[in-house]
């Protein structure tokens, strides 16, 4: 998966341990899959906008909080 998912994934799991809840909690405050927020944490699958609101929602916190900085536009 590309760096861009991979630093998503470690800024949303930063923010659930700052948050101090599990991955379960998560899951059950979001409405989405446990196995599917590990693989998000991992960088392992593209989130979709909707879900990534969900997260954001369910941590108490900005969208834009949880999205890495762009360094090179021409990565993208």
């Amino acid at each position: 998966m590309d760096d861009f998912a991979r630093k998503l994934g470690k800024n949303i799991k930063m923010m659930r341990v700052f948050k101090d809840k599990s991955q379960a909690e998560l899951s059950f405050d979001s409405g989405l899959n446990q196995s599917y927020l590990s693989r998000v944490e991992k960088g392992t699958v593209n989130v979709t906008v909707i879900k990534l609101c969900c997260i954001a929602k369910a941590l108490g916190c900005n969208l834009t909080e949880l999205i890495p900085e762009i360094n090179d536009t021409n990565s993208l």
